[in-house]
This record gives C-alpha cells, structure tokens and sequence, in this order.
C-alpha cells in the first residue's frame, strides 16, 4: 500500500519531469488507479471487520479509506490541470484508453 508521502513525491517526480503533458497525464491516471484499487481493497477490509464487531479497527479503516479518497482525487486533479493547461485530449479519454 502507498503511503501519502510516497504518492506526494510521486507526484511531483512525474509533474517536474520532462516527459510530454500526455505522458505525464498517464502516469498520474495509472498512479490515481493504483489508489484506487488500494481503496477498493480497504473497503472490503472494512466491511468484513464492520462483522466482527471491532469499533477500532472500523475507524482506522475509515481514516485511511478517506485519506486514499482524498489523494486519489488530488492526483486527478494534477492530471486534470496539466491535461487543460497543454489542451490535450481529456483524462477520461487517457484512462479509457
């Protein structure tokens, strides 16, 4: 699993780097899928510690269910500005690609 400063410093290495705006676009989509999926897996987590029962272990999960959500929107709005600053094709367009 990403930690928050592994997914931050991945993120400024791919925005400083010199690859083209659409490259760049596409790894930060393959970066924000990754959390995605990370997010997905600590949602079943949850769900399955919500059955036994354990208050403690459902909060935790929430904090880091929220904060993936948190830097997964982020890392789409780094792609988001750097796709509407070089006037390429949509992100929606790249992750479907």
């Amino acid at each position: 699993m990403l930690t928050e400063f592994e997914v931050r410093h991945s993120v400024l290495d791919i925005v400083m780097s010199q690859a083209v705006p659409t490259r760049k676009v596409r790894q930060l989509v393959k970066l924000a899928s990754t959390l995605k999926r990370e997010s997905r897996t600590l949602l079943h987590a949850r769900a399955l510690s919500a059955q036994a029962e354990d208050c403690n272990t459902a909060a935790h999960m929430d904090r880091l269910i929220r904060s993936l959500r948190e830097q997964y929107n982020d890392v789409r709005l780094v792609a988001d500005r750097i796709q509407c600053d070089s006037g390429i094709e949509t992100v929606r367009d790249l992750a479907l690609a």
